[in-house]
């Protein structure tokens, strides 16, 4: 079900996507273009969240300039011209841009790659042989010299828990 759905969002982003300039009415033009540009005088907000004076101002010439034959293109390079690509809601794909639209992705991969390198190495048997981690027994790899202390130490817990037991 999963891949069906992810189908269905690419193919989604794909017919929206290719839809022509000239298939859009006036008004979803105004609307697309409302979106694309930020008030220069509020803090992250398009001009469509906006209700400053400018914002509402920038609408009116949006209008205008639709009404007069420009294509969106035109009408967001007159907006770059009198307030800087900082009017832009988001940078255009060309020279030090570029790092905006690919670091995302490069992360993106990067991560992918560490959960999956992690998920494969937890898959692996170890490197003692196979299978699980087998549980050490420190009577069996101690030190010689450590065994007679090993052994006190063990039968005085036993000596401990006994007692524990009785009280």
């Amino acid at each position: 079900m999963t891949r069906t759905v992810g189908i269905w969002v690419i193919a989604g982003i794909f017919a929206v996507s290719c839809i022509a300039e000239d298939d859009l009415t006036l008004d979803q033009r105004h609307r697309q273009l409302s979106e694309q540009l930020m008030c220069p005088v509020c803090d992250g907000q398009s001009i469509d969240q906006s209700s400053a004076a400018i914002s509402e101002d920038m609408k009116s010439v949006i209008w205008q300039q639709l009404e007069d034959g420009q294509s969106n293109e035109q009408i967001r390079q007159y907006f770059v011209q009198r307030y800087g690509e900082a009017v832009l809601a988001a940078p255009t794909g060309d020279g030090l841009n570029i790092a905006a639209w690919v670091t995302p992705v490069v992360v993106a991969v990067i991560g992918l790659a560490a959960v999956g390198t992690a998920y494969l190495r937890m898959k692996m048997p170890n490197a003692s042989g196979g299978g699980p981690a087998r549980e050490t027994n420190p009577e069996n790899e101690a030190d010689p010299d450590l065994k007679p202390y090993l052994e006190r130490v063990d039968v005085e817990l036993d000596a401990a828990v006994d007692q524990d037991a009785v009280s």
